[in-house]
């Protein structure tokens, strides 16, 4: 199998030979992908300072980020507030589709 293109802003580290659909010569196309710990709502803020550190600890750890990057995923870490942050960003950037797709449920 050949990769043609990846759909992250920029090339990833672990597919370097990879070009981006911009690169390649798609505009536009950039739905990057994530993956991220919820707790539920209302959990006290010391609880989920802890859980951010722990996390951000296991991601920096080189087996567990070499882990990741053998599956082609990039461990980035940061901040609750980061965090929730791009979780706003996404959700407000596809309820804009949504609406100029005229997206409906059937």
């Amino acid at each position: 199998m050949r990769l043609l293109a990846q759909t992250t802003q920029m090339r990833s580290p672990s597919l370097p030979d990879v070009p981006t659909f911009q690169e390649a010569g798609i505009e536009g196309l950039a739905p990057d992908q994530w993956q991220g710990v919820f707790v539920p709502a209302g959990t006290p803020p010391t609880i989920t300072a802890r859980l951010n550190a722990e996390i951000g600890k296991a991601l920096a750890d080189p087996q567990v980020r070499e882990n990741f990057l053998q599956s082609a995923l990039e461990p980035v870490g940061g901040t609750a507030e980061q965090f929730a942050h791009l979780v706003h960003e996404d959700f407000a950037r596809y309820e804009r589709l949504v609406k100029e797709l005229d997206v409906k449920l059937d």
